[in-house]
């Protein structure tokens, strides 16, 4: 499957602590993201899936992500919702990310990655 990796305003970086997630364009979006730290995408803190607010808020918050702060960056991509757990497995298993949530074992739905 080849998703859009989004980035903010004039194509930079999205830092994780200020994405504006009250814009309406995060209305009932659905997909998945990944959160890196520093300069090197290889540097992957945490993947997931699910309503993209709604998970980042709480990567906003989780105390093992923070760890990584203050160079904490984030994108995301819309997945059909039928696929999002795949996606998610495929993620996890190529990008390694040094924190694990609620990962559920599905068959990998491969994605060009960020």
């Amino acid at each position: 499957m080849n998703v859009f990796w989004c980035k903010c305003m004039l194509q930079s970086r999205c830092r994780l602590k200020i994405i504006n997630l009250n814009n309406e364009y995060f209305d009932n979006l659905a997909g998945v993201y990944v959160i890196w730290y520093g300069d090197d995408r290889s540097n992957v803190v945490s993947v997931g899936q699910g309503t993209i607010r709604d998970k980042l808020i709480e990567m906003q918050m989780d105390k093992k992500v923070q760890e990584y702060e203050p160079d904490l960056f984030v994108t995301w991509a819309a997945v059909p919702r039928a696929s999002l757990e795949g996606v998610e497995a495929f993620l996890s298993s190529e990008l390694n990310p040094l924190v694990h949530h609620n990962i559920t074992f599905s068959e990998p739905v491969s994605v060009n990655l960020p």
